[in-house]
């Protein structure tokens, strides 16, 4: 188990961010950090849309069905289908001018 002083190895993905996480801590360092944290949302909707696209790519372009993609997505052939039509199954954040105190 690492304790939050020891880096650990990232998902490959993500590997760019690993200078980040080595290194003598300076201030520009968290800095950055912060950056990338907050960026998080707007990674995952562009991550969202574009598995969206290749999902409805792949489907219409190819006539590869949602069961044949299911176990390389590693989910059912229902999750495939919604991921085509974009639905997610992670709740919505309510726009700040929208909420009801």
């Amino acid at each position: 188990m690492t304790t939050p002083n020891e880096p650990t190895t990232l998902p490959t993905p993500f590997a760019p961010l690993a200078d980040l996480l080595q290194g003598a801590e300076t201030l520009e360092q968290a800095a950055l950090l912060s950056d990338a944290l907050l960026a998080i949302p707007d990674l995952q909707k562009l991550l969202r849309e574009r598995r969206q696209h290749i999902v409805k790519t792949l489907h219409d372009r190819d006539g590869m069905s949602y069961t044949q993609m299911a176990p390389h997505l590693g989910v059912k052939p229902e999750r495939v289908s919604g991921i085509a039509r974009g639905h997610s199954r992670s709740p919505r954040r309510r726009d700040s001018e929208n909420d009801v105190p």
